[in-house]
């Protein structure tokens, strides 16, 4: 395995030869979670623009070939979310996403009753509402 940090450093110092130390910062957990899942999520609406456009611009459907891959991921998303989380990642990507008229917005209920409208555009967005529901069931 490549020690990137040992690279780094012989470079800058064949650039600058001064002293100084490379400290390595990691992510949190829940930040390493979300950078994930953005990734993830943007790789997925890039998979279906993908074989969205096969099948208009070349007649190719991909879905029987694509299907178990995407069996294997919604499986993972089991692993990770709750169901009514996964059920909010599906409309996104499947519902939403697709639909040229939609403003970005969705509307929730909160637990006490009252409605708001969140936003919903974003892989970020998702992330945001999915946490932010983690704990609280949806019927």
């Amino acid at each position: 395995m490549v020690d990137y940090r040992v690279m780094v450093e012989k470079i800058l110092k064949s650039i600058h030869p001064v002293e100084f130390t490379i400290v390595e910062n990691p992510l949190e957990k829940e930040e390493m979670n979300k950078k994930l899942f953005i990734e993830v999520l943007d790789s997925l609406k890039k998979i279906e623009d993908r074989r969205d456009f096969l099948e208009e611009e070349i007649g190719l459907d991909m879905t029987t070939y694509e299907d178990k891959f995407m069996v294997v991921i919604e499986n993972l998303f089991h692993i990770a979310f709750e169901d009514h989380q996964v059920a909010l990642i599906r409309l996104y990507l499947y519902d939403l996403l697709p639909d040229k008229d939609w403003d970005g917005r969705v509307t929730i209920e909160d637990l006490d009753g009252t409605e708001r409208s969140v936003p919903f555009k974003t892989s970020e967005d998702v992330w945001n509402l999915i946490t932010e529901v983690e704990k609280k069931p949806i019927d």
